[in-house]
């Protein structure tokens, strides 16, 4: 991208990998995660019964979060306010994420919001309990939506930091991200993975892409 959408980082220009991973654990949102994470992982050592199903569940979650992530984005975070039985709707995190694109080098409103992070670990686990069998292979399953949920976090927070990309995944990543923010938002809504983006139809080459004026706004002002 242009030097134009280079961030005014609050880390200061080009940050190291330790720098940006330092302060991403300042936030409450990853640090919810280094709680998290361990129990899980003790509860599911703990129950045990471990079996060939338990590693089949991580292609499953593999194949399913780029369309997760693409539902979300495009239905839940790109949400306008409407008016609904004389009252106007506008869902908290729907306000964070317009927040987001408006000023997108704030990193406070670059997490997922509590409220709605507590709304989607519970539906998180409603889904899983109600499709797994046995509570051994529930257990795996929420484990690794929320090492998902942590990537995702991780991936976005990066890209929305100084720091260059070094890997070639991360670049395209990187890339990807700051043309959804920069050049038209109804396009490449992916953050970890852009799978669901090429199905559906979201990854057009950006050169045939015209440039929206309510990339910053999403069209609510």
């Amino acid at each position: 991208m242009s030097n134009a959408h280079e961030p005014k980082s609050e880390l200061g220009p080009g940050p190291s990998l330790w720098t940006t991973l330092r302060v991403f654990f300042g936030f409450p949102s990853p640090r919810s995660f280094l709680v998290a994470l361990p129990i899980l992982i003790a509860v599911r050592l703990w129950l045990g019964d471990f079996s060939w199903w338990d590693l089949a569940v991580v292609p499953l979650i593999l194949a399913l979060e780029p369309f997760v992530e693409w539902l979300i984005h495009v239905y839940i975070l790109h949400f306008k306010p409407r008016r609904v039985l004389g009252r106007v709707l506008d869902l908290q995190v729907a306000q964070f994420h317009r927040a987001h694109h408006r000023d997108p080098w704030k990193l406070d409103v670059v997490f997922i919001p509590r409220r709605a992070g507590y709304v989607g670990l519970v539906l998180l686990m409603a889904g899983w309990y109600s499709v797994m069998p046995t509570l051994p292979l529930f257990t795996t399953a929420v484990l690794g939506s929320i090492l998902m949920a942590f990537a995702y976090e991780w991936i976005h927070y990066l890209t929305h930091t100084a720091y260059r990309p070094r890997t070639r995944l991360y670049r395209h990543l990187w890339r990807l991200h700051r043309l959804h923010h920069f050049k038209n938002e109804h396009y490449w809504q992916g953050v970890t993975t852009h799978l669901a983006d090429r199905v559906l139809g979201t990854l057009p080459d950006h050169t045939k892409v015209p440039t929206s004026p309510t990339c910053r706004t999403l069209g609510v002002e």
